[in-house]
């Protein structure tokens, strides 16, 4: 096994590298290695630490090793992968049997001292996360805020995945559907969805969608691995047979194989591995399922969650028809809400599409939809869109992140100014101040203070999660009100003689804490 450390790596691991020693290349194509960043060796009792991720792409390594006709897997959706975003059959199976090692690695770790300060960081990151995750769906759903939580989710957003990879895995609780949202934009639809801020507890997925999902891969393994007797070692020598001998022999999705796989080698075991099918799934277990059809959309799409706003956006939208939901269908241009309602029906009445032919069969489906759905799930279709994308040039920046982030604090700093002016002119100065250029000057002043005091609740949204009362995280209206009454404290120090200025410092003052208050609660 060989290990690469890389800055800022993904971390990853694969099978096949060069290795270049003494100016010489070595030919390792055939050799496993493991790619992590230096910095990782400096943690390891942390919920993302060294001591869960080795394992996380060890498992990734032994299925490629162990597998028997292991394929690279072709993957056709765009988006990142995350643990409760639905995604191919193959790449859920894979990430998903990998993240199951860092639960289990939690669970069995030897060493005390990192095994409590993995489970304190666990608690610690609760305790963070989960305040600003209510926010941060507050800023989703109720209009006019600054947006401060989606602004900063690169810094709480990553964190939660860790957290949820460690809850939903145990829990089980995978199974059921990330809350959803009908906005206008069904771009906003899908990225609130595919944040996964909460389960929807009502709705339960379906089976495709479930073993599409990786997070629920895991938390089949985690229960396979931790409801079995026998040595920790003899429990995965029964998986990894099982590998060998029925994984990647049909087009079927790999879950479906490994358990049908695991039934035939294992017999006695039968009734176990099917409880744990149905508890992680949601489902009885069967050797059908439907089969992927991927639909092609031309819309701009986010693929990345922690570009909240766009900065930029991917050419195309890949999505599984037998998996999505109605807000993946109104991203195709044509497709009218009752259209997307229709599809999704019937689909879900006949247990999917077999294929494309089927969709003249929907009834209440107009036929302009059938025709749009029929072409963007055509192959020649599809690789015609595909063939021309560079995808060298699609590199996410966090630079281009962090400026459309504040871009978009920015217009609706701007906003907020024009409802503030008209509401501070009609009913503080109208009748106070008449002469046109000192009322300009007031509003210019006016207008730095209230972008001085956004930028100040920016900061405050984004250093909450690093200030702790006790083990909770700090509440970041307090951080802004202190902020802001010493700033007023001072202006109202160096105006005091001035009444009229006190006065309407005051209630300029009053009037945008107010605003900025409403975007952090």
């Amino acid at each position: 096994m060989y290990f690469a450390f890389k800055e800022n790596s993904g971390c990853h691991g694969d099978i096949g590298f060069y290795l270049k020693k003494d100016g010489q290349l070595y030919d390792k194509t055939k050799s496993p290695y493991i790619e992590l960043y230096p910095g990782q060796l400096q943690r390891y009792a942390s919920l993302d630490s060294i001591t869960q991720i080795l394992p996380h792409e060890m498992g990734h390594v032994l299925q490629k090793i162990i597998t028997s006709n292991d394929e690279k897997i072709n993957q056709n959706s765009v988006d990142m992968h995350y643990s409760n975003i639905i995604t191919e059959y193959s790449t859920a199976f894979s990430e998903g049997f990998g993240e199951h090692f860092e639960v289990i690695s939690r669970m069995y770790e030897e060493n005390d001292e990192i095994k409590n300060g993995i489970y304190h960081d666990i608690e610690r990151t609760q305790n963070i996360t989960k305040p600003t995750i209510e926010r941060g769906t507050r800023d989703f759903i109720l209009p006019l805020r600054l947006d401060y939580y989606r602004e900063v989710s690169p810094f709480w957003q990553q964190k939660y995945e860790n957290l949820k990879r460690h809850e939903l895995g145990l829990s089980g609780e995978g199974k059921y559907k990330n809350s959803s949202y009908d906005f206008k934009d069904a771009e906003k639809s899908i990225l609130y969805r595919n944040m996964g801020l909460s389960q929807d507890k009502s709705k339960m997925k379906s089976l495709e969608q479930s073993i599409s999902t990786e997070i629920v891969v895991s938390n089949f393994f985690v229960k396979l691995i931790t409801t079995d007797i026998g040595e920790l070692n003899e429990r995965y020598n029964k998986v990894f047979k099982v590998f060998n001998k029925y994984l990647n022999k049909d087009s079927r999705p790999q879950l479906i194989q490994f358990v049908g796989g695991y039934i035939q080698q294992y017999p006695e075991e039968k009734d176990r591995v099917l409880k744990i099918f149905k508890d992680s799934t949601g489902h009885d277990f069967t050797e059908e399922c439907a089969p992927e059809i991927w639909c092609i959309s031309e819309m701009g799409h986010i693929n990345w969650i922690f570009d909240q706003f766009g900065s930029g956006k991917f050419p195309i939208y890949m999505f599984n028809i037998n998996t999505c939901e109605k807000e993946d269908l109104l991203g195709l241009k044509g497709i009218s809400k009752s259209d997307a309602e229709g599809i999704i029906a019937y689909r879900d009445k006949n247990n999917g599409f077999e294929d494309i032919q089927e969709f003249i069969n929907m009834d209440g489906v107009s036929n302009k939809a059938i025709e749009i759905l029929t072409n963007n799930t055509s192959k020649d279709h599809i690789e015609k869109v595909t063939k021309n994308i560079d995808e060298s040039k699609l590199e996410k920046s966090l630079s281009n992140l962090l400026l459309a982030n504040f871009k978009h604090l920015g217009l609706m700093t701007i906003l907020w100014f024009i409802i503030f002016s008209i509401i501070y002119y009609l009913f503080v100065i109208k009748d106070v101040i008449k002469e046109k250029k000192k009322l300009f000057k007031i509003m210019m002043k006016n207008f730095f203070k209230l972008i001085f005091y956004a930028l100040i609740g920016f900061i405050a949204a984004g250093v909450s999660s690093n200030i702790m009362d006790g083990n909770k995280k700090f509440n970041p209206v307090i951080i802004y009100i202190v902020l802001i009454f010493i700033c007023e404290g001072v202006t109202l120090l160096i105006i005091r003689k001035d009444k009229i200025k006190l006065k309407h410092s005051v209630i300029s003052t009053l009037m945008m804490m107010a605003i900025i208050i409403y975007s952090l609660y």
